[in-house]
């Protein structure tokens, strides 16, 4: 019975621990919702991809690994990780170093 409760216990928790590595912003619980049920955030939250990679991982995940979401969430998840999760982009004002 314990055992039980302490499993339920971390379930209930991940949620909430997952959010805590990822930044915030429109479509977060949408993409906590539909990333954590499997892994915890911080298996991607350091990650920094393009939308077009996003857009394999997420197809991938609910394609090969069984994650079961809407059109409407697959967007929102989509749109959250090519925000805030992209590569850097290139500072275009950087001045050259002198020689």
């Amino acid at each position: 019975m314990l055992k039980n409760l302490i499993i339920l216990s971390t379930l209930f928790a991940l949620p909430a621990l997952a959010q805590k590595d990822l930044p915030e912003g429109p479509g977060k619980p949408a993409t906590v919702r539909a990333c954590t049920g499997c892994h915890g955030a911080e298996m991607f939250s350091a990650i920094r991809l393009s939308q077009a990679e996003w857009e394999r991982k997420v197809a991938n995940m609910t394609s090969e690994r069984g994650v079961e979401i809407t059109d409407a969430d697959f967007a929102t998840v989509l749109k959250y990780l090519s925000t805030y999760l992209a590569p850097p982009k290139a500072n275009a004002t950087k001045v050259p170093e002198a020689k």
